[in-house]
């Protein structure tokens, strides 16, 4: 029997239990892929991570990310969580450097005490990578009437930028009354999707862009307090609903207030000829406990 110890970090919040929950093992060498996933649904969070040796010596470490389903490509709150637990566990400063299944991510940290800031850069441009189900059977899955998801410009897509969503425009007033209908997801067929990501324009903020939802029974997770990865694939769906000025823009999206964890993420995007050209996730992570497990 083997020890490995670990922190636990609520991500894309600055305050303890709101936001998005990570497990972090710090240095998993040694342990199976069958270990790891084990190990995931003990935790029972949306994600856990397992820091390794990097692969090539420039980088900084090599991460899997798991789901109580099934490992990741690419998450973004296990990105921007697990680079602030190993740069205060190694004393780092300024930029490192995650090896993920979708290639490597330079990810920008500031630390203070207890907490950090950080931001990855996506190697992977956000495309649309497929066709979506329909509006009705998107709709039926999500307790819905058919007529309340937007049908035109920002209809429906399949989106990804290193994993897929679905994308789905609606009133703030319904994406606050979704709920999961198992029998009609099952209709969904979407397997190697990873879940739906219903939007609204503006938000309990008052700087919010957007207020989301992102459902995903079949990765284990009914619903996610907070999708980095899914908000890094957003701008695909935006360019393509909508008109959008060359340049940077940031977008302020909050999810997780149906669930009690409120959190806020940032997007900065650059969009050159109605193309995106580069995105970036940043967002707060605070540190709530650290242990160790045996395996």
């Amino acid at each position: 029997m083997a020890d490995y110890d670990f922190v636990t970090l609520d991500v894309f919040t600055d305050r303890k239990f709101t936001g998005n929950q990570l497990a972090v093992l710090l240095d998993a060498q040694g342990l199976t892929l069958d270990q790891m996933q084990t190990i995931t649904r003990e935790f029972n969070y949306a994600e856990s991570t397992f820091v390794l040796p990097p692969e090539n010596p420039e980088n900084t470490a090599r991460v899997r990310i798991f789901t109580p389903g099934y490992e990741m490509p690419f998450a973004g709150h296990p990105t921007v969580g697990t680079a602030i637990a190993v740069a205060r566990a190694r004393g780092l400063k300024g930029e490192v450097r995650l090896e993920l299944n979708t290639g490597v991510f330079p990810v920008r940290v500031d630390l203070s005490e207890d907490s950090g800031f950080a931001e990855f850069q996506n190697p992977n441009l956000p495309e649309e990578t497929g066709a979506a189900p329909s509006a009705e059977k998107i709709a039926a899955a999500l307790s819905l009437p058919a007529d309340v998801l937007d049908a035109g410009d920002h209809k429906p897509r399949r989106c990804g930028a290193g994993v897929d969503y679905v994308y789905v425009k609606t009133s703030l007033e319904n994406v606050k009354k979704a709920k999961v209908n198992s029998a009609a997801w099952d209709a969904l067929e979407i397997d190697e999707i990873v879940g739906l990501y219903l939007y609204a324009e503006g938000g309990e903020a008052a700087d919010a862009d957007y207020h989301v939802r992102m459902f995903a029974p079949g990765a284990g997770v009914m619903e996610d307090p907070a999708t980095g990865s899914a908000a890094a694939g957003f701008p695909a769906q935006i360019v393509r609903s909508q008109s959008v000025p060359d340049g940077e823009h940031r977008l302020v999206i909050e999810q997780g207030f149906e669930m009690g964890r409120p959190s806020r993420l940032l997007a900065t995007v650059a969009v050159e000829n109605g193309a995106v050209r580069s995105v970036r996730i940043g967002g707060d992570a605070v540190f709530v406990q650290e242990g160790r497990i045996s395996v």
